[in-house]
């Protein structure tokens, strides 16, 4: 199996950030230390939330059938899809390490390109916990203000992006 430029770039990369941080913490570079242990950080969260996340995405693919995508979601879905495509972002507990394989099954489900658009966009401005702690600190007026504003805009541009890109673009490589 060849590998790919880009795996070859990824790899390398990751191979000297991980001599870098090692080096620094033998040298006590303050800085490669900070680095190591926010990187360590990082991959504890993503150990904790990933065996969530691929259960939800089984349970999503098994569970909803493509019918129902199609129905509620496709390309006859209207405004309908856009509003269940941001109750489902309120619903996304873990980022876009949830919301890209969840975006991937609605595409493969038949899911209309710019209620999936919606969907991420929503994902990362939308979720219960952000919403709840962003209320605590700046007040449900700020909360409710950035809404208003947020979503027509996730809506509109979504759309937008839709028209630019064409559904022969997407490839899987892509998705």
């Amino acid at each position: 199996m060849k590998m790919k430029k880009g795996e070859i770039v990824s790899f390398a990369l990751t191979g000297l950030f991980l001599v870098f941080a090692l080096v620094s913490a033998i040298l006590k570079f303050q800085f490669g230390v900070d680095l190591l242990k926010s990187y360590w950080e990082y991959v504890k969260f993503i150990l904790a939330i990933m065996p969530g996340v691929f259960l939800l995405i089984g349970l999503f693919k098994v569970w909803v059938k493509n019918e129902t995508i199609v129905k509620h979601m496709g390309h006859e879905s209207g405004i309908r899809g856009f509003v269940l495509a941001i109750v489902l972002a309120f619903t996304c507990i873990g980022g876009l390490f949830a919301a890209l394989p969840i975006a991937k099954q609605l595409h493969d489900k038949g899911s209309r390109l710019s209620v999936i658009l919606t969907y991420l966009g929503a994902s990362c401005v939308c979720r219960i916990p952000m919403t709840l702690w962003e209320a605590s600190l700046l007040g449900v007026e700020f909360t409710a203000l950035r809404y208003a504003v947020s979503i027509p805009l996730i809506i509109v541009s979504s759309i937008l992006l839709e028209k630019v890109i064409k559904p022969e673009d997407i490839t899987s490589e892509m998705v």
